[in-house]
């Protein structure tokens, strides 16, 4: 199977995001601003995009669908789902040192320490299961306690600087999708571009490690790499969703819409178009909710989307939800009781 779809689905998603920038401009100070209006012109202000804020957290939102889509439906099949949540902590002192780096709020200085203290996280991670009896699950745990609480010493000691813009820091811990300006959204269209493309390139060593990293190495499939790769990239992914959902609800973005995704199909190219489609639906989803719901939290309606579609899929799902499951056992057992019915009659006329 090709990746007509999937490319198609970038493309799409790109130029949404363009057609979202290039509205015309007007002030609103946040996705949720309370004001007087009722749901009607609420509607009204949705759909018509006047609002900058509100344009910048849909592009935002749709960016973030898209990468945690794809990139959460290979951790889901190689069950590392812990791997998300650690790097989300993880991440958080390389936040604080971004900031520290030129006292004021740079997008990128943040980034790159991010993703710099999620390598070390995933390092130190490898580190300890490779040196000493420590499984993956508690190394993980471990470094998502200790890197979380350094991030959390460092964010109170800057909170506590007399100088300094520190404006907006604390949305790295709860998200705020409102926050999002065009820095943000340069930085997340850039890392679903990468995502999308190393996804694309290597499709089929990505196939073969995420389900037999064994038979991938015989192949001469460098396996080891492969994985590296889909971490750095997975650290930038994570980086990106921190301002729109927060620390804390990262790793929801990137497990439940894949986890949706993996009970409707059993091919992984439709699960990653599936699970970018889920994530698209929960961010926009949550913008929608949060704008007209005036002062509601962008990030954890996004979650409760996404749950939704993931209740929905475990509900109705054609061959793995539970409706299914028990309308295959009632039919199954209504048949074996007429079958044992016509056995019955049969013996009575012998």
């Amino acid at each position: 199977m090709t990746w007509g779809r999937g490319n198609c689905l970038l493309r799409w998603a790109g130029w949404v995001a363009l057609g979202l920038l290039l509205t015309s401009p007007a002030a609103a100070a946040s996705v949720s601003e309370i004001t007087d209006s009722d749901w009607r012109e609420q509607l009204a202000r949705f759909f018509s995009l006047r609002d900058a804020s509100l344009r910048y957290a849909l592009v935002g939102s749709v960016l973030l669908g898209l990468s945690c889509g794809l990139l959460g439906s290979f951790i889901v099949v190689r069950r590392m789902a812990l791997v998300g949540d650690a790097l989300s902590h993880a991440v958080l002192p390389g936040v604080a040192f971004g900031f520290l780096w030129g006292m004021t709020k740079d997008p990128l200085a943040i980034f790159i320490g991010a993703v710099i203290a999620g390598l070390i996280g995933t390092t130190v991670v490898n580190a300890l299961v490779q040196t000493t009896r420590i499984k993956a699950d508690t190394a993980l745990g471990l470094v998502l306690a200790s890197f979380f609480a350094v991030g959390l010493c460092l964010m109170t000691m800057i909170q506590n600087l007399p100088t300094g813009n520190k404006s907006g820091l604390d949305k790295f811990l709860f998200g705020q999708a409102a926050a999002l300006g065009a820095d943000d959204i340069k930085l997340m269209c850039a890392v679903t571009i990468a995502a999308g493309s190393l996804i694309t390139l290597c499709d089929k060593e990505l196939l073969a490690t995420s389900f037999d990293a064994g038979f991938a190495r015989v192949a001469g499939i460098p396996a080891d790499w492969i994985h590296h790769g889909l971490m750095l990239v997975l650290a930038a992914a994570t980086v990106i969703a921190l301002q729109a959902v927060g620390v804390v609800l990262v790793s929801a973005m990137l497990i439940t819409p894949a986890a949706a995704a993996y009970l409707l199909t059993d091919r992984l190219h439709r699960m990653l178009f599936l699970a970018s489609a889920f994530g698209i639906l929960a961010g926009v989803t949550g913008a929608f909710f949060s704008f007209v719901g005036k002062g509601l939290p962008t990030g954890p309606l996004m979650v409760i989307g996404a749950s939704i579609v993931f209740t929905g899929a475990y509900l109705l799902g054609p061959r793995h939800g539970v409706i299914a499951r028990w309308w295959r056992q009632r039919s199954r057992a209504a048949r074996t009781e007429r079958e044992n019915t016509l056995k019955a009659l049969y013996h009575v006329w012998e």
